[in-house]
């Protein structure tokens, strides 16, 4: 078959995959819109329409993949034709793709660097080829992995490859899909030139505000009418960057999917960084590489825990609450707490009719009822260990990125060359640190 009647083939083939997909998408916007639908309160994971828009993008994704497939082998037969190629037309699905963000792992798998490496990797499992040189590509600039690292990644709504983003038509709410706050969605996210950042921030203040009285000739020649002077402890610090990075495995045949390379570096490399830069701002002991994160911070405000129920967890947050409000001038608005803790507020029963057999304090633990002391959100926090809890102003935490995000291959680590592996590597450089102590405070034992 000639290129010319091959085009026509696969442009015929792309042309009913576009169609299976757009009558997909269709039925995924119908399916959205049932979703949206239901009233406020509904348990929406355990409604059936959840499942149907679950199954209607999944078979949406599956048609735009099916779609991009004939789209990449239609073109690369133009490429082969030349001068000679008709023109191309852009599908509904590439038009989608266009407008929607493009994932780390997009970025790498398009770059030049990539396409070359992946071309010299031989068909056959058998034949050992040397990659060449540490194959490297700046995926983010520091704005960028700014951004990143404090974007949601799994949803209902987005898949892996961020194939489609669902339109959002004007004056529809949006869904409450979304993973619960993190760390990262509350912080302030900046970026530095330096390799450390300096800052000043408050340590203690001494409110001498007091009543003065009127100035009388007596007591103007006495000099006793000095007004009050209050003190303000001003602390300098340094923030220093740091590198957080992992990297993993492949076989040097796996190169040749694209998609799956694309998928490894946005659901494992990409994830992995960010749920370490959440653990870092929470428990960073601030040793060595590590960052200093919040629950090591000296300075900030202490509860000691009064109990191990829930009421007794309940009074502690709110005097968290007050004592943050009198240090600071300002409510903190989320409060993280241990898995445990959380189950326990979360199953935290009234007593009418006997202690603990009332109705559930914060509703019932199947509806996604918010917890709230004092108008300050509690979460739970895989990083915090049991009986402690933290609260505070969080963007008075900031992170800082030094350096944009990098994905680099290599086949030259320890024996991976003669067993035709290759690794794969991420990471970006960052500083972080509270730039108001006052601001913060934790909830745990006494100390010994």
């Amino acid at each position: 078959m000639d290129l010319k009647a091959r085009a026509r083939k696969l442009r015929e083939q792309a042309d009913a995959a576009t169609a299976e997909a757009s009558a997909r998408w269709d039925d995924f916007v119908q399916a959205r819109t049932a979703l949206e639908a239901l009233e406020d309160g509904v348990d929406l994971t355990a409604a059936p329409e959840f499942a149907a828009a679950q199954a209607a993008q999944e078979t949406y994704d599956a048609a735009a993949e099916a779609s991009r497939s004939a789209e990449r082998e239609y073109r690369a037969v133009l490429e082969l034709m030349g001068d000679d190629a008709p023109e191309r037309p852009v599908t509904q699905v590439a038009q989608r793709e266009a407008a929607s963000p493009v994932s780390i792992g997009d970025q790498f798998t398009q770059s030049g660097v990539f396409r070359e490496v992946s071309a010299r990797i031989p068909e056959t499992a058998g034949s050992k080829q040397a990659i060449g040189t540490t194959a490297s590509v700046r995926v983010a600039d520091r704005e960028q992995a700014r951004d990143i690292m404090r974007r949601p990644q799994a949803t209902i709504f987005s898949t892996p490859d961020n194939v489609v983003a669902p339109d959002q038509a004007p004056g529809i709410r949006p869904l409450p899909l979304l993973p619960p706050l993190t760390v990262l969605d509350l912080i302030t996210m900046a970026t530095t030139d330096s390799t450390s950042v300096k800052w000043v921030r408050e340590k203690a203040f001494t409110n001498a505000a007091a009543e003065v009285a009127e100035t009388t000739a007596a007591t103007d020649e006495a000099n006793t009418t000095i007004k009050p002077e209050s003190a303000l402890q001003l602390e300098p610090v340094t923030f220093d960057v740091t590198t957080l990075a992992h990297w993993m495995p492949a076989s040097k045949q796996s190169l040749r999917d694209v998609a799956g390379v694309r998928s490894l570096i946005d659901s494992k490399l990409e994830w992995g960084l960010r749920r370490r830069l959440a653990t870092q701002i929470i428990n960073g002991n601030g040793l060595g590489a590590n960052l200093l994160g919040i629950c090591n911070t000296p300075g900030i405000g202490h509860v000691d825990r009064s109990g191990v129920d829930a009421a007794s967890l309940i009074e502690d947050i709110y005097d968290g609450v007050v004592s943050i409000s009198d240090a600071y001038g300002e409510a903190p608005n989320v409060c993280f707490v241990s898995r445990g803790d959380y189950k326990l507020l979360r199953f935290a029963r009234g007593e009418e009719g006997g202690a603990g057999t009332g109705s559930f304090i914060f509703g019932p633990p199947t509806k996604a009822n918010p917890i709230e002391v004092e108008d300050c959100l509690v979460l739970p926090n895989f990083d915090l260990p049991a009986g402690m809890s933290v609260m505070g102003v969080w963007r008075e935490f900031a992170v800082w990125m030094h350096e944009g995000l990098s994905i680099a291959l290599s086949d030259s680590h320890d024996d991976y060359f003669i067993k035709n592996l290759v690794a794969i590597l991420a990471e970006f450089a960052c500083a972080a640190g509270a730039m108001e102590t006052v601001a913060f405070c934790e909830i745990s034992a006494a100390a010994s």
